[in-house]
């Protein structure tokens, strides 16, 4: 049987990414140096004619020079950019540098500050770690500080060069402070997919364990029921034999028996094929239950304290031997999920004619019901039926196997149903039935 692959937490991509990814833009080197080019442009286009109209709302503008001086500052500025994911300190420290040559180009000392200082620091606070963000937001708010002073004081403007430098300062601490709780939200929800993922491969893991355990089971009971067969033919064919020369139709009579006994076993067998069987639990080969010891799975759930009735109407009805299995395990399962879910509550077992009423089939069918009220008492924190349904699956794979019919629900009282119909055949019943 070929396993799965474990589930991976999906990778969500946004428009953008995935028209870049159409185009050929791949991996952080070249996205992050697209977007430098395209910040770069911008800048070169929009920063020549913002300084026509004068710095920080003062009369002076710069001359034709000073303007392409600036320009080409910012715009290196930006293209610095290309490296803000890949060595994201190196990025931040040369704006911060860079930063400083824009101040000493500026006339009057006055700032002029782009946006690649605010994108360089939010690219810091996200990509490294909390201390080593910490550290290199600190190492560049130093190194612009000092820088501004060293190239502001000597021409009297020192004033106007530590007031740039408070909005310096602003710039890089909020785009840090944005960066960190950018980083920690990414954190969270990767942590979160990967839980999830962690407990969908569990759920699949547990499902798997189950389905193979309830096909062991199967296979050693239906191994058991062969065994059964092959014993009674072997027992008949003697006993056949002793009468071939006395009694020709007593002869005859045993032969069609022992036809009708390999015909179910091969039935019975056809149904398994392509199960496996697990050589670890060939030790536990005792005997295949069936509706025969009804009332003694009924006793046992008594002796537990569940309130159980039983109600058979099933009268000259007689279920196949892997099909009886089936419905004993049925009932078991069905009286243990009631016990763990609703303790206390009134649990009702009906065995009757499929079809009962009106609608009641010819075919031997039985219908198996198993129905439980509201729960007396709390469940001990069971939550309901949340225990993954792997009760329920083992239950559907029994009734498929048989070539029945599984329906579960809750009831409009608030309880709980299980109801199977199983194939039948003709014959006198296992066990005389009653009403309990």
């Amino acid at each position: 049987m070929t396993t799965p692959p474990d589930p991976v937490p999906p990778v969500r991509t946004s428009r953008t990414d995935r028209w870049l990814t159409r185009h050929g833009v791949v991996g952080t080197t070249r996205r992050d140096a697209l977007l430098a080019a395209l910040v770069a442009l911008a800048t070169a286009v929009t920063l020549p004619a913002a300084l026509t109209v004068g710095l920080d709302g003062g009369p002076a503008v710069p001359g034709a020079a000073t303007t392409a001086v600036l320009t080409a500052l910012c715009v290196v500025q930006c293209l610095v950019l290309a490296l803000r994911r890949t060595r994201p300190e190196v990025c931040l420290l040369a704006v911060a540098a860079l930063q400083v040559a824009v101040v000493a180009a500026t006339p009057d000392g006055a700032g002029v500050r782009g946006v690649a200082p605010l994108l360089a620091a939010y690219a810091v606070a996200t990509v490294l770690p909390g201390r080593a963000a910490v550290r290199v937001v600190a190492a560049a708010v130093v190194l612009e500080l000092v820088g501004s002073v060293a190239v502001t004081a000597p021409a009297g403007d020192l004033l106007d060069g530590l007031a740039g430098v408070a909005g310096g300062v602003a710039t890089y601490l909020g785009a840090a402070a944005v960066g960190v709780h950018v980083r920690g939200r990414r954190l969270y929800v990767d942590l979160v997919r990967r839980h999830a993922a962690d407990l969908e491969a569990s759920q699949v893991e547990r499902t798997r364990a189950a389905v193979a355990g309830v096909r062991t089971r199967m296979a050693r009971e239906v191994h058991d029921i062969a065994a059964h067969h092959l014993s009674a033919m072997v027992v008949q064919a003697t006993a056949t034999a002793r009468l071939v020369d006395r009694d020709p139709g007593a002869t005859r009579a045993g032969l069609l028996a022992i036809r009708a006994q390999g015909r179910r076993t091969l039935e019975d067998l056809r149904l398994l094929v392509g199960i496996l069987r697990d050589p670890a639990t060939a030790e536990d080969a005792g005997p295949v239950p069936g509706l025969g010891v009804l009332d003694d799975l009924v006793a046992e759930a008594r002796a537990l304290g569940d309130d159980v009735r039983v109600v058979r109407t099933d009268d000259g009805l007689r279920l196949g031997h892997l099909a009886d299995v089936t419905a004993y395990r049925m009932v078991q399962e069905a009286l243990s999920n009631a016990r763990q879910h609703a303790p206390g509550a009134p649990v009702v077992v009906e065995v009757a004619p499929a079809g009962s009423g009106a609608g009641t089939r010819d075919d031997g069918a039985v219908a198996l019901t198993v129905t439980n009220g509201r729960p007396a008492r709390s469940a001990g924190g069971a939550g309901g039926r949340a225990s993954g349904g792997v009760g329920l699956l083992g239950m559907r794979e029994r009734v498929d196997l048989v070539g029945g019919r599984l329906d579960v629900g809750p009831t409009d009282a608030g309880g709980w149903r299980v109801r199977a119909e199983l194939p039948g055949e003709p014959g006198p019943p296992d066990a005389p039935e009653g009403t309990t």
